[in-house]
This record gives C-alpha cells, structure tokens and sequence, in this order.
C-alpha cells in the first residue's frame, strides 16, 4: 500500500471511494518532460495501479520553450479526465527556470518536491518557504547526465534521472519497476543507458522527509 505515498486526495462517486495521485513535471522542451510523464504512468502499470494516465498541457514539447505534463495514477478507479493539474500531489522540477513559489505552494498538503539542482533540500525549503509537511527531494541530474552521456542535441535529458529521484520517496512503485518501464519505452541499448543513470540518480540524491499534516 502507499506507505509513503500518504498524499491522496479522494472522489466519492455512488457510495465508493477512489485514491487518485496526481504529478506534474515542469521542465523545457528537449529535457524529457513530456516522456517523463509517459515512464511514471508505465511504472504504476507494471505496478498493478488499475488507472494510468498522462499528457502534456500543450500538444507536443517544443525544444526550449516551457513544457507542463501530466499523470494521474489510481490504485483501484480507472481514470477518463485528462484535465489539466492545478493541486498536484507530486511534483517534479526538471528546470527550476519553469518554477516559481506559487506554483509550489500548490502541491498538496503531505506533498513530494523532486527538483533538479545542486542545492540541498534543506535551501529548497528556505527559497520556496515551503511547509513542513512536504518532503523534498534534491539532486544534481544535469551533471549526472552529463557525466554519463545522456545527452541529445547537445543537451542533457533529464526524465530517466528524476525519476531515480522520486524512487527513493515510494514504496508502492519500485526503483527496479521504475527501470523496467525505462527500458519498456526507451528500446535497446538507449534505454539500458537511461535505466542506469536512474540508478546512479536514486544513489546520489539527498532528501528531507516531511512530517505528516
């Protein structure tokens, strides 16, 4: 169950109720955004979550420019909204570029912060004054993918790293599943090199748990 994942919010629909997690991941057309949306839908997939889904806010990722995606994950509910992420239960930061306070301060209570930086997560915490209750996550992915190759167009790409970040914040999608899905999307050797760098992303990323609100 999702001992870690306790950020659910819940829809009543005759006399049931279903547990929806909803992600957004804020980066720049080239980095990997959009596909990073796509992996975590297909992680909870190969994790037995009955409802998966995920799409970007505005068609297709335009290289540089601002890019939003989405996925919302259910344990028991097959999801059919695609509408847009306005209080998320996740959050992931390819490039803090795309970020800013009030988009943070919209992540529910009990929430999770993954962010690409090389700042600890303790001045995360301190620019962003974000509450207690919000763990966050913080690694420095552009070097990794730099050290390692992931690299198109001259640029580092980023989703197969954060999401080694955000592994180490769940117990109800596994880093091995997670890779799984990695290598499920991206074929052959590229998405043997992206499933690695997860690895060595999960390893080197720092973490500051929140306490429950």
């Amino acid at each position: 169950m999702f001992q870690k994942i306790t950020i659910f919010y819940t829809i009543k629909k005759k006399r049931l109720i279903y547990l929806i997690t909803e992600i957004i991941v804020f980066g720049r057309g080239g980095q990997g955004g959009v596909t990073c949306a796509e992996m975590i839908a297909e992680a909870a997939f190969l994790s037995d979550f009955k409802g998966v889904s995920s799409f970007p806010s505005f068609g297709t990722e335009r290289r540089g420019a601002p890019v939003e995606a989405y996925t919302r994950i259910s344990s028991d509910e097959v999801i059919r909204t695609r509408s847009q992420i306005y209080e998320p239960d996740i959050v992931l930061v390819l490039d803090e570029t795309v970020t800013d306070k009030e988009k943070i301060a919209k992540i529910k209570p009990n929430g999770i912060l993954v962010v690409n930086t090389n700042k600890e997560p303790e001045k995360i915490v301190e620019e962003y004054n974000i509450s207690e209750d919000i763990t966050v996550v913080t690694c420095d992915l552009t070097k990794i993918s730099l050290e390692n190759d992931l690299i198109v167009d001259g640029l580092p790409v980023l989703n197969a790293p954060i999401l080694g970040a955000l592994s180490i914040t769940l117990e109800s999608i596994s880093l091995e599943t997670i890779k799984q899905a990695i290598r499920d999307h991206i074929k052959g050797e590229k998405g043997v090199l992206n499933a690695n760098v997860a690895d060595i992303s999960s390893k080197n990323s720092k973490i500051r748990r929140g306490g429950k609100k």
